[in-house]
């Protein structure tokens, strides 16, 4: 009987121990709960110091993780508030990286990169690529529609 208690209780520490650990999947999806709750600082914790973000759109990479939270995350944050970014479709994934569909959407309430707040709502899909190693994102590269987001940014509203 004790060997099975035993047996039990290293079974449930070991399980515990696999759970704590976090996996390329949850580390994106923490990070993508951060954007959602509107922190450019709490998004940047999941970011290695070296991280590089490269926005196919720019075409340019931010490097490091302090130009990342003012340059990409904090400036969408600014932009658009009230932002959404959610997962569509079921991720594609494996030991170090993950690549997903996603959509954004929210109103520009907010400055973007030095053009004032048009007010319109914007809505636009794209693909991830991302890279974790040792709990934290090491690259980000997102491709999306942004011919589409320019079109939806172009007329401001009143």
């Amino acid at each position: 009987m004790k060997a099975i208690q035993r047996a039990t209780l290293s079974l449930l520490l070991f399980s515990g121990l696999s759970l704590a650990q976090s996996t390329p999947l949850s580390v994106v999806k923490d990070y993508m709960s951060a954007w959602n709750a509107h922190s450019a600082s709490k998004a940047a914790q999941y970011l290695a110091t070296d991280a590089v973000y490269y926005d196919a759109a720019v075409g340019v990479p931010v490097e490091g993780k302090a130009k990342a939270e003012k340059e990409v995350i904090g400036a969408f944050i600014t932009a658009v508030p009230d932002l959404t970014w959610k997962m569509t479709g079921k991720p594609v994934y494996d030991k170090d990286t993950v690549a997903f569909r996603w959509q954004f959407s929210g109103k520009n309430t907010g400055e973007w990169s030095g053009t004032p707040a048009t007010n319109n709502p914007i809505h636009f899909e794209g693909v991830s690529y991302i890279h974790v190693k040792n709990g934290k994102i090491t690259w980000q590269g997102d491709y999306y529609d942004s011919k589409k987001l320019d079109e939806q940014l172009k007329t401001a509203k009143p």
